[in-house]
């Protein structure tokens, strides 16, 4: 599946700061759950207090996304004051069942 769009199940993140120094993008590929969020909230919160000001968004249009995790994306962006951008026609929203963790418990 090398080459497919849908091969990487990998968040990759990648931070950009405009030339005119307004904002800083942060762009992410792969797929984006619940659980890759976790790592993806401080990256922010970094970018952030690094910008010195500047307007911080997400560009997740490159990212597949579970439905889970978008809604906690749009929780998240509310609160933080950070726009998320995602594909003009949504599609990358997914209805894949989402990755939690599985713990099981043992005996003592």
């Amino acid at each position: 599946m090398k080459g497919s769009a849908l091969a990487s199940e990998k968040l990759s993140v990648v931070v950009r700061v405009d030339v005119d120094g307004e904002q800083i993008q942060i762009a992410a590929t792969g797929r984006v759950t619940t659980l890759s969020l976790q790592g993806l909230y401080p990256v922010v919160q970094r970018t952030k207090s690094l910008g010195g000001g500047l307007g911080v968004e997400m560009d997740l249009s490159q990212a597949t996304i579970d439905e889970d995790a978008l809604r906690q994306l749009q929780v998240y962006s509310e609160i933080h004051e950070v726009p998320v951008r995602l594909s003009q026609d949504h599609n990358n929203v997914t209805a894949l069942p989402s990755r939690k963790l599985q713990t099981a418990s043992r005996a003592a």
